[in-house]
């Protein structure tokens, strides 16, 4: 199963395990990762969630085949995880070693808490891929780095740094352990506050999102399955310069 979860002291470990594909998330590894969400925020015997990455990779975003072959149904699939994400009353964190790229970048802006190991990269190179931003995330950088950083990173596709959405950089192998200290120390807090607070918190943070991810879907629709973006997959996958002319 590509997506393994493990409950141990008051802690469900979700963990993305298809490190032959980088971690990349396919429409069946997608629907898996909304399903334990959701079923983890109606066990009682799960206080936090901590989301993983296998062997030195986060998440390098969505299976290339399938976003060539079924764009709609992967990127539906991987909009309803951002649902589950921002339902979930119990605190998320994120434990970051390795790339996380794309999507993968996506799911820690719709996390609680992120800890990542020193040598983590984070990139949003959706100009390059030819896509827009989606899942809110246009404005969730603004609100997270102010304009002027944002559009740095993302018009430029610059790999993503002091962006607001990393609590603690840590040596890689104290990645998890420091990230399953802090879960505990969650779990052990009066449970009804905490998942209320963090519902404060978050409907602060999402406030506008529902519109701004009204217009990205607008703006993104409008190139999707264009002839950019097949070429800057085809480009990646053929392992050449693509040309945009």
């Amino acid at each position: 199963m590509p997506v393994v979860t493990t409950i141990e002291d008051k802690t469900a470990r979700l963990s993305i395990q298809r490190p032959a594909k980088r971690n990349t998330l396919d429409i069946e590894m997608c629907n898996e990762l909304k399903k334990q969400l959701l079923e983890c925020n109606e066990d009682n015997a799960v206080r936090s969630i901590v989301i993983s990455g296998e062997t030195n990779v986060f998440c390098a975003g969505l299976d290339i085949d399938e976003m060539l072959n079924k764009p709609q149904e992967i990127l539906k699939a991987f909009q309803e995880v951002i649902d589950a994400l921002d339902y979930v009353e119990k605190p998320i964190l994120a434990a970051v070693t390795g790339p996380a790229v794309a999507e993968g970048v996506a799911l820690l802006y719709h996390c609680d808490l992120v800890f990542c190991g020193e040598h983590a990269l984070f990139a949003l190179p959706n100009i390059a891929l030819g896509k827009t931003p989606l899942y809110g995330i246009s404005l969730l950088a603004v609100k997270s780095a102010g304009y002027k950083l944002a559009a740095q990173k993302i018009l430029l596709s610059e790999p993503i740094i002091a962006m607001g959405i990393i609590n603690h950089v840590l040596e890689d192998d104290k990645v998890l352990p420091q990230t399953f200290l802090a879960a505990t120390r969650l779990g052990n807090l009066p449970p009804k506050a905490l998942n209320a607070t963090k519902r404060l918190l978050k409907a602060a943070y999402l406030s506008g999102t529902k519109e701004q991810k009204e217009l990205e879907q607008e703006t993104f629709d409008q190139l999707v399955d264009g002839a950019e973006m097949k070429e800057a997959f085809n480009a990646f996958m053929e392992k050449r310069k693509p040309n945009f002319d």
